[in-house]
């Protein structure tokens, strides 16, 4: 029975899954990342995952397919070991992947001169330093190899307070045009008149 080739990962959080040596694994690989993903609600890390994953991926299924007497996994069921793993570990502020295949080959740059069916866009290794903070590989506890890199996660953005401008001034009152103080009788020159127009009438 194939057991964990993945060392002990400590108090973080982490999914693994064994997949075939096929060339439909990356494609399977994206998935099981991008469900684990949604679980652990990080979507916004999905492009980028699932990019790194199936790079990392599709190099180990072609390691494996260039060793020619491959490991069995059980001495009871002797199936050779045409397959590779992939974990996902979480931590508070990064995601490291892990694949594993058989190869004791270390990992090299892709080579440009042939195609490759099982690459999707021919972007290498290059493309996972290019994504990840740091990438790496070492030799697997009892068989074969692990490669890995890591993503870091943002940070949760706290919400900006509002921008708030100077204070417009309230509008001022207006105060109602003040009204003139009745005088307590006709003036001089009112009364002057009305005693010049009565003497008139003589």
């Amino acid at each position: 029975m194939l057991t964990s080739p993945f060392p002990a990962h400590g108090d973080g959080k982490a999914a693994d899954r064994v997949f075939g040596s096929t060339a439909t694994t990356p494609r399977q690989a994206r998935a099981f990342a991008r469900s684990q993903l949604a679980t652990w609600e990080l979507p916004q890390l999905a492009d980028t995952v699932e990019l790194l994953t199936s790079e990392l991926v599709t190099n180990a299924i072609r390691a494996t397919e260039a060793v020619s007497s491959l490991p069995v996994a059980s001495s009871v069921f002797p199936v050779a070991l045409r397959m590779i793993a992939l974990r996902l570990l979480l931590s508070s502020d990064s995601l490291v992947i892990e694949v594993w295949d058989v190869s004791t080959q270390m990992p090299a740059t892709e080579r440009t001169d042939s195609p490759d069916k099982l690459r999707e866009g021919g972007r290498g290794l290059a493309l996972v330093g290019a994504l990840s903070t740091m990438w790496g590989h070492r030799t697997a506890p009892d068989r074969g190899k692990i490669v890995w890199c890591e993503v870091a996660i943002p940070a949760a953005r706290t919400p900006a307070p509002p921008v708030r401008g100077p204070r417009a001034a309230l509008p001022r009152r207006l105060r109602h045009p003040g009204i003139a103080d009745r005088a307590d009788g006709p003036d001089a020159r009112t009364l002057q008149g009305v005693l010049d127009g009565l003497r008139g009438l003589d």
